[in-house]
């Protein structure tokens, strides 16, 4: 029985029965002359006339309880027959693929449908530290980005000899940066490769600026939220929540995204790596634009020291805006937009290096002791 054809049915249960026993016990009273009856007479046709919508209520109690028994036996039903589907596409399809699949689909469900209170349910399902925390393999690969600087300096383009940098061509050089791009593939935009040189900061600094979310909110003033809601003591990802404004006239635009930062004195490169996820405390909602894809990494190279001004960076960064803004437009923006970000930053963790040269306690070396975050040091 659908859930409209019980509201009817039950509706009309009580409706007629309420219709029924007032009808009855207005011509009782107009029978007797209920003004002028005995105190006892009015007691008892109110008695039998408050059973009788008892006994109506009990009707609709039974067809609800009926309701609810054919519901819970559809839904148990229904999750069986997912569970079934999910292990069958797991043997047919990788993992990944199929995570990405369900994902869009649940996003999908949260935008047209109004009980958006079950993506908490869904999202503590689907969400797994395990699965969603950034690796030690990614740190490693973004770090390892810095060994490409020889080749990215050398020529325009980058070398068609290294199949890692053969698709990548330079957009903007400057003085102290430069920036290249690819194609995405699938889609109509790119993804940016921004190497640049500092001498008047240390690496320190500019690190610090990179991971510091409540200086960025002073900073930063296309920020309208940023925080961190989540946290894995294990693993030292965290999950951070960002909303910031978009040129004007595109709606905001939301972020929620897991980062990892780490610093390695073994190789001295320090490394920032954020993704795109899914999580039950930041359920999409109407007011901003979910990016649904998004990814950033930056590595840090010291000159010299990690404590000693100058350092090299290289930042790796893509996203789908959710819009319907021109392409062409857009990737103008991002390949504009990129480096302006970078001199924002360097130019925020230059005020504050000179304002707090001495804000962290040093011991081995000049290596912090404790520094804001959960940033892990190699041994």
């Amino acid at each position: 029985m659908s859930n409209h054809v019980f509201v009817r049915r039950a509706k009309c249960v009580f409706h007629q029965s309420f219709c029924r026993n007032a009808t009855h016990l207005s011509l009782r009273w107009a029978e007797r002359g209920f003004a002028n009856s005995p105190l006892n007479s009015k007691k008892d046709l109110l008695k039998k006339f408050v059973s009788s919508c008892n006994r109506s209520i009990g009707v609709l109690a039974q067809f609800f309880g009926k309701q609810c028994t054919i519901i819970g036996s559809i839904a148990a039903q229904r999750v069986k027959r997912t569970a079934k589907i999910v292990s069958l596409y797991n043997k047919l399809y990788d993992e990944k693929l199929v995570k990405a699949m369900f994902t869009r689909f649940g996003h999908a469900y949260i935008r047209n449908s109004k009980g958006r209170s079950f993506y908490f349910l869904f999202g503590s399902v689907f969400f797994s530290w395990e699965q969603e925390k950034i690796t030690e393999e990614q740190l490693a690969s973004c770090s390892n980005d810095m060994k490409h600087v020889p080749s990215m300096l050398d020529v325009p383009n980058l070398s068609a000899e290294n199949t890692d940098l053969s698709s990548w061509n330079c957009i903007i050089t400057r003085d102290h940066l430069k920036v290249w791009r690819k194609p995405v593939q699938n889609t109509h935009f790119y993804e940016y490769k921004v190497y640049g040189t500092y001498h008047d900061i240390p690496a320190r600094a500019f690190f610090n600026v990179q991971v510091d979310l409540e200086y960025r909110k002073q900073w930063d003033k296309l920020v309208i939220e940023l925080e961190v809601v989540d946290k894995d003591d294990n693993s030292g990802s965290e999950i951070v929540h960002w909303v910031m404004h978009y040129p004007y006239p595109m709606h905001s635009r939301e972020y929620v995204y897991v980062r990892r930062y780490k610093i390695d004195p073994v190789n001295k490169v320090m490394a920032v790596v954020s993704q795109s996820v899914n999580h039950p405390s930041c359920p999409i909602v109407d007011k901003h634009v979910r990016v649904l894809d998004y990814k950033s990494q930056m590595v840090i190279k010291p000159h010299t020291a990690f404590d000693q001004n100058g350092f090299d960076y290289i930042l790796t960064y893509y996203d789908d805006p959710q819009s319907s803004f021109p392409t062409f437009a857009y990737n103008w923006m991002a390949s504009t937009g990129v480096p302006d970000f970078v001199d924002k930053l360097h130019h925020a963790a230059k005020v504050r290096h000179e304002r707090h040269q001495n804000i962290f306690v040093h011991v081995n070396k000049g290596m912090p002791e404790r520094m804001p975050g959960n940033i892990h040091v190699c041994s």
